[in-house]
């Protein structure tokens, strides 16, 4: 299927620093971050059954099975708290996934270790490299890769605009464009409007982010680009002195992060919100609350069965028009 990377390349050029939207949250203390989860021993080590167990993690809202419509997840980062708000109807399989991980504490100590200004902010190789290869790709680990899903792609929705966050990917560069491929666990917030280059490779968005974005602007950028990703952008302009994503898997965070990259920033936890309160759901594609609600059982529900009426009485009276017509034709014949 050709080669496999993840995320894509880009020709990046310089851009401002996003602007503050408020005050700078407070930095997360080590003190407070739960130990990281490890296989044996966490239901994440069975992604075919975790979205089913009971809640481990910090997280106790939460309750297993599918995400909810909406829910807030807050990052608690060394470098204060940014909240994204997740929306299923974007990507049921990609919410429903997110929501599994943070309810078992996936994320719990992680590194936040790949930061390219004027591009994106990647995280989300777990701290603990026994989990961490479960959820890599290349292991092909049962349940862990989730099904491809279409991204769902509109001129004048969010797609990859900046702020807005999707699942990091392989791409299989046999298809034209290269597609999307073989997400896990691995996110990407937007630093700008990539709409153009990411949305027609099938990266499928589907959280914002409500509040912190003054905290993703600290997140620490020196490192610059993945040592396996440097010939992806030669235009980029940023250095090539971060992580290897193969060691990241191997050997986690304590053993490799911390000896080798002590200024990145880190995740310490993460919390949720089911259900918050979301004054402005326009920017939802088709039906202006919820992008196919009807078949979500919410708000549009109906949509689908007047469709389906609709074509049928078209069809009825075309047939109808036409008998007439032929019934003419042979009266005049005769």
């Amino acid at each position: 299927r050709g080669r496999r990377r993840r995320l894509v390349s880009r020709k990046a050029f310089p851009a401002p620093r996003m602007a503050p939207s408020a005050a700078p949250a407070a930095a997360l203390p080590r003190s407070q971050w739960p130990t990281p989860p490890s296989c044996p021993g966490s239901p994440l080590c069975d992604p075919a059954t975790a979205a089913d167990a009971a809640t481990t993690s910090t997280a106790t809202s939460l309750v297993p099975g599918r995400a909810p419509a909406t829910c807030d997840y807050v990052f608690h980062t060394t470098a204060g708290d940014v909240t994204f708000r997740a929306y299923r109807a974007l990507s049921p399989k990609g919410a429903d996934r997110l929501h599994t991980l943070v309810r078992h504490g996936y994320y719990d100590g992680s590194a936040l270790y790949r930061v390219l200004p004027g591009f994106v902010a990647q995280f989300g190789v777990a701290a603990d490299p026994s989990l961490a290869r479960v959820y890599d790709h290349r292991e092909n680990h049962p349940g862990a890769i989730l099904e491809d899903e279409p991204a769902i792609i509109n001129p004048d929705g969010p797609g990859n605009d900046k702020l807005w966050l999707s699942y990091s990917s392989a791409y299989d560069d046999t298809k034209s464009p290269p597609r999307a491929v073989n997400r896990t666990a691995e996110l990407f917030v937007n630093l700008v409007d990539n709409r153009e280059k990411l949305d027609e490779k099938g990266f499928a968005s589907f959280a914002r982010v409500v509040r912190g974005s003054e905290v993703i602007d600290k997140w620490f950028a020196g490192y610059g680009e993945m040592r396996e990703a440097c010939d992806l952008h030669p235009d980029g302009g940023w250095v090539c002195e971060g992580p290897s994503e193969t060691d990241l898997y191997a050997r986690g965070v304590e053993a490799y992060v911390d000896e080798h990259f002590p200024k990145l920033d880190r995740i310490g936890y993460v919390t949720a919100t089911p259900d918050p309160t979301d004054p402005d759901p326009g920017w939802y594609y088709g039906n202006s609350k919820h992008h196919f609600s009807w078949s979500e059982g919410g708000e549009g529900h109906g949509v689908l069965f007047y469709v389906i009426f609709s074509l049928t009485l078209l069809m009825f009276f075309l047939l109808i028009r036409r008998q007439k017509t032929v019934s003419s034709k042979e009266r005049r014949l005769s």
